[in-house]
């Protein structure tokens, strides 16, 4: 309550010019986020290029704007100058709606907060009881807010918000290049599946894991771990992925399963405008030039301790830390992958 009443105030201090349904629509939007206004994904796209012709492109706006309850408002003006695209935004805006939960009651029982602003009791108070009962409906801002603020936003997840900067440069990248590639590598547990998963989600792309090319038992002699970055079948993964990928055709390949100890089925990619890869060794020498984005994911220890012990059994966490950690580090630190990368996340 305490934090939600904070973000209200400092919005009215960024904003002084607010009426009272302004102050009703940031809460409704803190706790109803923005299912309310997708009927169906094309229609909503089209809705937001309409309205990105009508702004321009402005660093000076705040990129986004904290509502609390994990949202935030995404400027459009900001976006632009960013040059992400109109369909990535609409994507996050889309993704969002899914996935936001909506409270109704926590609306209802926090509507009060509109007396902690500096509103005539008297005319806040004649609000609420007309919106309460009209059923606290989605509502738009004031004339007075729109003419004083050119108000041009989507609703977002603040997980979207956090992967700005990497969709900034892939929309920049796809708009130069036909089939653009980006690969992700970083230390174990990192956070780099999620990473990926969440860019495969947001551009509906294909996504290649480097796990899926783990060593054959055969092939682990101890000539070859001892390469720098040879704990992988490099050589069948740019045979068979990275190889096609690059002449723009269709990827097929079986993912090795370790668990099993056999192929699973094979996988088929066909040609997309966006490919991404995750996983260590994505980034070895003989193979990072290919990519277009490279991408180092790092994590605090005891994060990344943690959720290697929610992997597997204590000998699981014992080999990462007493094989594949040590092969890793030293695959980082000869083949200097943190300084090959053009960005860093988080």
């Amino acid at each position: 309550m305490e934090k939600l009443t904070e973000l209200l105030k400092k919005h009215y201090d960024n904003h002084p010019d607010m009426e009272v349904r302004d102050a009703v629509k940031f809460l409704y939007q803190h706790h109803m986020g923005p299912g309310h206004l997708i009927d169906n994904e094309e229609a909503a796209l089209s809705r937001l290029e309409a309205e990105w012709e009508q702004v321009e492109a402005d660093s000076t706006f705040p990129l986004a704007e904290a509502l609390g309850n994990g949202l935030h408002r995404l400027n459009l003006s900001a976006c632009k100058a960013k040059h992400l695209s109109p369909k990535t935004v609409c994507r996050l805006f889309v993704l969002t709606a899914r996935e936001a939960m909506s409270d109704r009651s926590a609306l209802e029982r926090d509507l009060d907060l509109v007396y902690e602003l500096p509103f005539p009791r008297e005319t806040a108070a004649a609000f609420l009881t007309q919106y309460r009962s009209d059923g606290c409906l989605a509502l738009g801002h004031s004339e007075r807010y729109r003419r004083a603020y050119r108000p041009a936003y989507r609703v977002v997840s603040e997980s979207y918000v956090n992967l700005l900067p990497i969709l900034s440069a892939i929309d920049r990248g796809m708009a130069a290049e036909p089939r653009f590639r980006v690969a992700i590598d970083g230390p174990c547990a990192s956070g780099k599946s999620t990473l990926g998963a969440s860019l495969a989600k947001v551009y509906r792309c294909p996504l290649v894991h480097m796990d899926d090319f783990f060593l054959r038992p055969d092939q682990r002699t101890a000539e070859r771990l001892a390469q720098p970055g040879g704990n992988v079948d490099y050589e069948r993964f740019d045979r068979e992925v990275l190889s096609p990928l690059c002449r723009g055709e269709t990827v097929r390949y079986r993912p090795w399963q370790c668990r099993a100890a056999d192929f699973g089925p094979e996988i088929t990619l066909e040609p997309s405008p966006l490919t991404v890869v995750e996983g260590s060794y994505a980034l070895r020498p003989d193979l990072r030039d290919r990519y277009h984005l490279r991408i180092w994911v790092e994590a605090p220890w005891e994060v990344r301790l943690s959720r290697l012990a929610q992997r597997g059994g204590p000998g699981c966490l014992n080999r990462f830390q007493t094989q594949w950690i040590p092969m890793e580090d030293r695959y980082f630190q000869v083949c200097r992958v943190k300084e090959c990368c053009q960005l860093t996340y988080p």
